[in-house]
């Protein structure tokens, strides 16, 4: 089986997209899949790289304009090892940096969806050119950004097999207005010709509703955890020594803010909070300032790292998106954790609450200071009794398993090319 994956966040980044590529190469590639990548040739973050799976092979080609200066001009201040707990990480930018985002915002007028987009006229020669040296059985297109749907919609008719791995969908609230007509169209074309694979059951029928598209080709392939890796023992029955120790793990935006979470610790003795995201607004420091050092944040910190991290707290928060449709990824890595798990809904009908009760591993409440301030306070008073309560089942998780999703892609693969010979 021959596969080319499409994607512009790939190892060495280590953003979510790149993350999630990251275990389904590797384990497809340990599965005997021939495994092909083309990305954009774009410099990770140094001390918190990816390295890229053994055995999967990248092809890389210019990113595009201005693509890539970021990494170039930020000037990150880490903490030094061992200082966890001193002043917060932020990240600054130099006049390059600055200028380079004005550019960026400028180029996001017209090339869509952003400055991502430039990344097209590259890869469109590169793939041209790769579909006829590797001849793929199947071609893979990572969203987002879209331009892996755009390239795929153009050679779709020279692979036997097109999946689009949309995740999210592409038309969403927080696109852009002046995109919003262009990101349905081209949402649309991609349910109508490709395989579709999808985050949620919630997208799924998102997708199935919006464009009417057969639901036998849309599957849900969930996010992950690393099953290779020891799990802590799962809610032992010892309480916390010290404060109870909240971790969180993953990136804000303007649908998932941690302001009611820092508000609710900062109200609540006997508990403190740590932080692990790449960018921190000035608005979370000095409500951490306030916490008399009991919430800390860390900046960015090297994925093995921030794993060894959920073994070591208690208890995991997870934010809900105020997206109906979305989970976050970072819940379904928590699982491999063993740890108990707080999820913070930001929405009536979030998706994550059934799935918290259903897996019988946390608790859920509203993602609002007196909700959160009133459990937090109770957990603090009752941690091992409550963590006792909890009822995790591993044979259940399992299924979330990065090797389980790549064994059930392959599957998938195999099935789709199968049909397309017979047709």
């Amino acid at each position: 089986m021959r596969i080319l994956l499409i994607a512009y966040h790939f190892p060495p980044l280590a953003s979510p997209q790149a993350i999630r590529w990251y275990y389904l190469t590797r384990e497809l590639a340990r599965q005997g899949a021939s495994v092909h990548v083309l990305a954009p040739d774009l410099p990770g973050t140094p001390g918190t790289s990816l390295p890229v799976p053994e055995g999967v092979v990248v092809h890389r080609c210019h990113a595009g304009g201005l693509a890539g200066w970021t990494a170039r001009t930020r000037r990150a201040v880490t903490p030094a090892a061992g200082a966890r707990d001193r002043q917060p990480p932020v990240v600054r930018l130099n006049w390059k940096g600055r200028l380079y985002r004005r550019l960026d915002w400028l180029i996001s007028l017209y090339c869509y969806p952003d400055g991502r987009g430039q990344w097209l006229g590259p890869a469109r020669r590169a793939l041209d050119r790769l579909i006829d040296e590797i001849a793929p059985d199947v071609l893979i297109s990572s969203h987002e950004p879209p331009a892996p749907l755009q390239l795929g919609l153009e050679v779709a008719d020279r692979v036997p097999v097109w999946l689009a791995d949309l995740g999210d969908p592409v038309w969403a609230p927080y696109t852009p207005r002046r995109w919003r007509r262009r990101a349905l169209r081209l949402e649309r074309e991609t349910c109508r010709r490709a395989a579709v694979s999808v985050t949620t059951e919630a997208t799924r029928q998102l997708m199935i509703r919006r464009h009417g598209v057969d639901p036998s080709k849309v599957q849900v392939l969930t996010q992950g955890f690393d099953d290779s890796l020891p799990v802590a023992i799962p809610f032992g029955p010892a309480g916390p020594v010290g404060p109870l120790h909240l971790l969180y793990a993953g990136r804000f935006y303007p649908f998932r803010s941690p302001a009611a979470l820092l508000e609710a610790v900062c109200a609540t003795p006997g508990v403190r909070l740590t932080v692990v995201a790449p960018e921190v607004d000035t608005e979370y420091l000095a409500m951490a300032k306030r916490s008399g050092g009991r919430i800390v944040f860390l900046g960015e910190q090297p994925h093995e790292a921030v794993l060894r991290m959920q073994l070591e707290c208690d208890v995991l928060v997870n934010i809900g998106n105020a997206l109906e449709a979305q989970i976050p990824g970072k819940l379904y890595e928590y699982l491999g954790s063993g740890k108990p798990i707080l999820h913070l809904a930001s929405t009536g009908e979030d998706p994550v609450v059934p799935l918290i009760a259903e897996w019988g591993v946390g608790w859920s409440c509203s993602n609002s200071p007196t909700a959160i301030g009133e459990l937090l306070a109770r957990m603090a008073d009752a941690f091992p009794t409550m963590q006792a309560q909890l009822r995790l089942d591993p044979a259940q998780l399992r299924a979330f398993g990065w090797s389980g999703l790549a064994e059930s892609l392959l599957q998938r693969c195999r099935r789709l090319l199968q049909a397309a010979r017979a047709d």
